[in-house]
């Protein structure tokens, strides 16, 4: 017994070590070589929906069409229920676990898209990595094989247990898939927007002053308004004339604020969906998903034994069909591995964030040069009770300039400090703009978030999924249930947040929940090197029965 727990702990480490082996290659794909990483941050999309379609849509396939048969289906509805259960108490787990006074989350908007995180695990790119090195193991696939083992070489029954596994690991990613759009995306979209508003409303009051040197706090209007005195004083009519100027910029801002106040106040509410309508939609977008059809053609394909051994017999008549599938589902598994730890690094920098501010910056400085000057040269000014055209040489400085005159030299002077006002209200608006993105990246999560976090989704909840697993097979609830089956559940319990909890944030614009719940994973997910050992282990230790077939309850 000894030697055998001495194996199924070699196993799982050696299991989990591939993983973040190929994790950290993706790490410093990332950040290496610095300025051109090799997965920069504007790659990450278009290499992640290649990912899914090229690669993870045929192992998806390939998997259950090789595997599959209607003997082997009975076993796949524990998996299914199960999946539910798992991501049910995760998220009561997370809940109570939040509640209590050590690991109490003080921020509610936080803790709620947090509690969506915890609740959905990774569970497709990482325990695809896994239960292939497991089943390398002839303490494992000699467990968790079905067949007669005495007429079945080791390359079969290794095949059998990687086969097995992956089709439990995508029945449960069926479960996984119809919950996040019943109960997670709703409240986690509903708390970024809330994070959204709550930043929104409290940046601005702030950002929207500038400190003078002598230490006072003045308005933009107000400073516009001072730099604008002070370079025409002891001019009298110009200063009139720039009051003016000034009343009606202020007017017009003052009409614009309330006219965006009353198209909110009018806009009419969107009607909550009922529970009906939101079943409904977590049904279509599950029935619809790629995933989901790529799930049904293999176990039709799987049920209809003449074209499966086509497929996937050697020597078949379709057997390069189902080889080139095969193929480019085992470079998936890799690929998804270094796509996920890519994104942790690009998610909690931010670095999209950066290019893309950079653009907008270059294009609004653009924008409002190109506005000015269209201002300047084809807008007439009032001077007095006069309508007079800008003067030619303004617009066009290549031309002879006209006769000076005085009240050209006053509109001159007149529609310059009108471009002064302009421009700094620019810089306003940008420097509103910068203070808000720096507010959103100097938002860290606090010891206790993250405390609360991995406790959560790494310890507590698998513990939990683990002890009611045990109990239900000491009281025979579980005796006609594969080991195999156990083993996925209690592994994919204890497995770091999904990546898609940040994604659907991003593809919202919620970077304020997005930003917290990527900086919350990356210690996660460091951190799960030793807890997925860890439940691997027992697991392992918990499902595999003993030389006389006795299972851990009777041994």
């Amino acid at each position: 017994m000894p030697s055998a727990i001495a194996s199924v702990i070699i196993a799982s480490s050696s299991a989990v070590a591939k993983v973040f082996v190929i994790g950290a290659i993706g790490y410093a794909s990332a950040n290496y070589p610095k300025g051109n990483p090799i997965l920069p941050p504007y790659a990450m999309g278009a290499v992640s929906k290649m990912n899914f379609y090229v690669l993870a849509l045929p192992l998806i396939y390939a998997t259950l069409a090789s595997s599959v048969t209607p003997e082997k289906l009975g076993p796949l509805w524990f998996v299914l229920v199960s999946g539910a259960v798992v991501i049910s108490l995760s998220y009561g787990v997370a809940t109570l676990l939040g509640k209590l006074p050590f690991f109490h989350v003080e921020n509610k908007v936080d803790f709620d898209a947090l509690r969506v995180a915890a609740a959905f695990p990774n569970i497709v790119s990482l325990p695809i990595l896994i239960f292939p090195t497991l089943c390398e193991y002839a303490v494992v696939h000699d467990a968790f094989f079905e067949g007669d083992p005495d007429t079945s070489t080791e390359v079969e029954k290794f095949k059998s247990c990687v086969d097995q596994s992956n089709a439990m690991i995508f029945v449960y990613f069926f479960a996984w898939n119809f919950l996040y759009w019943i109960l997670g995306y709703p409240i986690l979209v509903s708390a970024g927007r809330k994070r959204q508003v709550h930043n929104e409303t409290s940046v601005p009051s702030s950002a929207g002053r500038l400190s003078v040197p002598d230490g006072t706090v003045q308005t933009v209007e107000t400073a516009i308004a001072n730099e604008s005195n002070n370079d025409e004083e002891g001019d009298n009519q110009q200063q009139s004339s720039n009051e003016v100027d000034d009343a009606k910029t202020e007017k017009k801002f003052e009409n614009t604020n309330r006219c965006i106040k009353e198209s909110q106040n009018d806009a009419p509410l969107e009607s909550e969906p009922s529970i009906l309508q939101v079943i409904l939609h977590a049904f279509k977008q599950t029935l619809t998903s790629p995933g989901f059809l790529a799930m049904v053609l293999g176990f039709i394909t799987g049920c209809i034994p003449p074209l499966r051994d086509a497929l996937f017999e050697p020597g078949s008549s379709l057997r390069f069909l189902g080889s080139a599938l095969e193929s480019l589902g085992q470079a998936g598994t890799s690929v998804g591995t270094l796509v996920v730890a890519a994104s942790l690094v690009h998610q909690v920098n931010d670095d999209g964030l950066d290019e893309v501010e950079h653009l907008e910056s270059k294009h609004d400085n653009v924008a409002i040069h190109d506005t000015e000057s269209q201002n300047i040269c084809h807008s007439n000014v009032d001077v007095g009770e006069s309508r007079v055209a800008m003067p030619s040489e303004i617009c066009s400085p290549t031309q002879s300039a006209p006769r000076a005159t005085s009240y050209n030299h006053e509109v001159r002077r007149s529609s310059m400090s009108r471009r002064s006002s302009v421009s700094q209200f620019g810089s306003m608006v940008k420097r509103r703009s910068s203070i808000a993105l720096a507010a959103i990246r100097k938002r860290k999560p606090t010891i206790r978030m993250h405390a609360w976090f991995i406790f959560s989704r790494l310890i507590v909840a698998p513990a939990v999924i683990c002890l009611i697993i045990v109990g239900m097979d000491c009281g025979g609830i579980l005796s006609g249930i594969s080991p195999l089956a156990k083993m996925v559940i209690i592994v994919n319990a204890g497995l770091p947040g999904a990546q898609l909890i940040v994604i659907t944030l991003k593809s919202k614009g919620l970077s304020g929940s997005a930003s917290i719940v990527a900086q919350v994973y990356l210690p996660s997910y460091l951190l799960s090197v030793v807890t997925i050992a860890a439940w691997t282990s027992v697991g392992l230790i918990v499902s595999i029965p003993d030389e006389d077939g006795l299972s851990f309850c009777n041994r």
